[in-house]
Formats: C-alpha cells, sequence, structure tokens
C-alpha cells in the first residue's frame, strides 16, 4: 500500500516538474504547439492524398502549396478593397469631426440638458506637443529609442516564428504516425483501451468542432459584409470582416460588428433612423442565419455546453491567458466536457456512489429493487385504480 502511495507521488512530482519546465520554456515551446496544432488539423487530408498512393512528403508539400495559393489569392482580391475603404476612413476623419460638432453635440446638449462644447483639432495637437515637451526629455527620448529598438528585435522574432512554425509543421506531418505510436506506445496497457476511447471521442469533438467554426465564421462574415455593402455603407466590407472573424469567440464578433456599424453610420450618413434601422437589420439577420442555420448544420451540439458556461469558459480563458485564452476556451472545454464525462461515468460504478435501482413492471405494480451496501430495500408500487394507492416496504 506504502509502494503504491510512494509510486503515485513520484509521478504527480514528475508531472508537475514537467509542468514547471515548459511554462520555463513558454517562448521556446510556444511554436511547436502552434506547429502540432497546424499538423494536426491538416493531418486528415495529408492521409487523404497519401491514400491516393502519392509519398507523404508530396502530399504534405501539396496541402502547404495549396493554402499559400488560397491566401495569395484572397489578398489579391481582399487587399485592394480592404485599402480603398481604409483610404475612405481616414479621409472621413474631418467630416467626422465636423458632424460630432456641427449636429451630435448639440443634440446631445439640447436634449440632456448637458453644457455646450466642441472638437478643437488644433487645441488637442497643441496640448499633445506641450504635454510631449514637458515630460519627454533627451533622455526619455533615447530610452524611448531604445524600446523602439527592442520593439524592432521583437518584431524579428515574431517574423522568424512564422516562419518556423510552417516548418516546424511539415516535419510534424511526416512523422505523425510514428509519433502517434510513440505516445500510444507510452499508455500503460491496462489503461490503453480507455484511454484510446478517450482520445478517439476527443479528436472527434475537436476536429467537428474547429472545422465547423472556422466555416461559421467565413459564411457570417460574408453575410454581414454583403449585407453592409447593400445598405451603402462604404466600409461595409471591412466591418463584416472583422465581426465574422471575431465571431471565433462567442458574442464578439456581432459586439464588435454592431458597434463598429453604427459608428459608421452616423459618420456617413448623420443621425438617420432608417440607415440605423437597416444596420440593426442586418445584424439581426446574421444572427438569425447564425442561430438557426450555421450553428446547428455546422456545430450542432458538439461541445455541450449552455449559453452561460460558454460565456464563463471564455471570461475565464482570457482571465488565465489573455487573448489567447479566449481563443482556446472553447476547444479546452470541449476537451474538458468529455473527460468529465467519463469522470462521471467512472464515479457511478464505485461504491462510494452507491447501488444500482432495477424497476420490474408486472401487471398493475412496479417492483423497484435499491441495493447499497448497508440496506436493501425491496418496494413494490401498486398502480393506482380509482383513488387508491398503497406502497409496500420490505427492508431486508
Amino acid at each position: 500500500m506504502q509502494d503504491r502511495m510512494l509510486r503515485r507521488v513520484f509521478i504527480l512530482a514528475g508531472i508537475a516538474l514537467l509542468l514547471w519546465l515548459l511554462y520555463l520554456l513558454k517562448p521556446v515551446v510556444l511554436p511547436f504547439i502552434g506547429a502540432f496544432l497546424i499538423a494536426y488539423l491538416f493531418s486528415p487530408l495529408v492521409d487523404k492524398l497519401c491514400k491516393l498512393h502519392l509519398p507523404r512528403w508530396l502530399s504534405i508539400s501539396i496541402v502547404f502549396v495549396g493554402i499559400g495559393v488560397l491566401l495569395t489569392w484572397a489578398m489579391w482580391y481582399v487587399v485592394p478593397l480592404v485599402w480603398r475603404q481604409l483610404i475612405y476612413a481616414r479621409d472621413s476623419i474631418p467630416s467626422g469631426i465636423h458632424w460630432i460638432n456641427a449636429t451630435f453635440l448639440p443634440w446631445l446638449s439640447h436634449n440632456f440638458n448637458v453644457e455646450r462644447m466642441e472638437i478643437d483639432t488644433d487645441q488637442i495637437s497643441t496640448v499633445v506637443m506641450e504635454y510631449i515637451q514637458t515630460n519627454y526629455s533627451a533622455d526619455s527620448i533615447q530610452s524611448m529609442a531604445l524600446r523602439l529598438a527592442q520593439s524592432g528585435l521583437s518584431f524579428i522574432q515574431v517574423g522568424g516564428t512564422i516562419v518556423l512554425i510552417p516548418i516546424i509543421s511539415f516535419y510534424f506531418l511526416l512523422d505523425w504516425e510514428r509519433m502517434l505510436n510513440s505516445l500510444r506506445r507510452l499508455i500503460p496497457r491496462p489503461y490503453e483501451h480507455s484511454t484510446l476511447k478517450i482520445v478517439r471521442e476527443c479528436h472527434s469533438v475537436l476536429g467537428a468542432f474547429v472545422k465547423g467554426q472556422f466555416l461559421v465564421m467565413l459564411l457570417l462574415g460574408i453575410v454581414y459584409a454583403v449585407g453592409l455593402q447593400l445598405i451603402g455603407l462604404e466600409v461595409g466590407l471591412i466591418i463584416g470582416m472583422v465581426a465574422g472573424l471575431a465571431s471565433i469567440i462567442p458574442y464578439l464578433g456581432f459586439a464588435v460588428g454592431i458597434i463598429a456599424a453604427v459608428i459608421a453610420t452616423l459618420f456617413q450618413f448623420g443621425v438617420d433612423w432608417m440607415q440605423l434601422a437597416l444596420v440593426g437589420v442586418v445584424f439581426m439577420i446574421g444572427q438569425a442565419v447564425e442561430g438557426y442555420i450555421l450553428q446547428p448544420f455546422l456545430l450542432g451540439d458538439k461541445i455541450g455546453l449552455s449559453p452561460v458556461a460558454v460565456v464563463f469558459a471564455v471570461l475565464a480563458g482570457a482571465q488565465l491567458a489573455g487573448f489567447l485564452g479566449m481563443l482556446i476556451a472553447l476547444p479546452v472545454a470541449a476537451v474538458i466536457v468529455v473527460l468529465l464525462r467519463h469522470i462521471r461515468e467512472a464515479y457511478e460504478h464505485t461504491a462510494l456512489y452507491g447501488g444500482s435501482a432495477v424497476v420490474v413492471s408486472t401487471g398493475d405494480s412496479e417492483r423497484i429493487s435499491v441495493e447499497t451496501e448497508s440496506v436493501e430495500l425491496d418496494i413494490e408500487v401498486k398502480k393506482p385504480q380509482d383513488t387508491d394507492t398503497s406502497i409496500d416496504v420490505d427492508r431486508k
């Protein structure tokens, strides 16, 4: 008994030491984690190409070239449109400031009885320059230049990491089967069947969720962008794309999209209630399409979480790991749901949970037998005839 307890303590200590080392090596480990996730996402596609009797290295190369061509094609058509809308947004800033001073602030002062004010760009520029001259000396400028240089080095490091991730992903995919077999051999033989069953369920849930979520993001972005362009919003394409990408985090895409669309509408059309109503209609249609078409058909109930649990998972991920935590909150929650389901099933078969109940129907009565470690109850429930109902309990 003591040897078993000591062995468990050593195993837990080893796991804690490994997690601590991974935390210390986080800058080095993160590119490998990203590369592993990319390899995990595209390994089914590579396997399908390998079934066509292509060498594995050639299948991986075809997948990577296809991804590169698709991204290049998308940027070739989308970037000019986005650039034109960004230029329009920049040129609209003076007219937007004029609308705030001439329309919005007077309306606010008149309806809410607040003091009249306006935005003076010249005064703002003067205040900013005075603040810089007062609070930043030559030493501060040198330290700022040093920080900028360090930021440049960090940018180079990020760029190197972006280049490194596809290379590591290529080698992960090349050795994918051998790596999975090596991990499988680490599983203790008595637990191999149950462990592989849990892993297969997690794989099924994650694969379906990730594929469905990316399709939901793409199609929802198209719905928002097309709808906003149809109602005449000049920057509708940008807002639709951002709202679609932000929908990877539940409810964030809708919130970001409708706020940005309302602000853009006010700058372009002023207080035009018809245009604001059309913006609301576009986002209501987007939510209806997401809730009644995209989510049921593409995602279904892949995670098994209620809306409240989804919000909690996203907020918990943001608290623990920031923006990255918000991105991975739902996939991690999906895996945790699978694990908790198996833990509950194992708990229900333990002596701590208790015995099982058996219901036997015999004509006009039902007999329920409940067995526990301390007592066995035999309960006979007679079905009601008119108003007479009786229950006989025999304690054995």
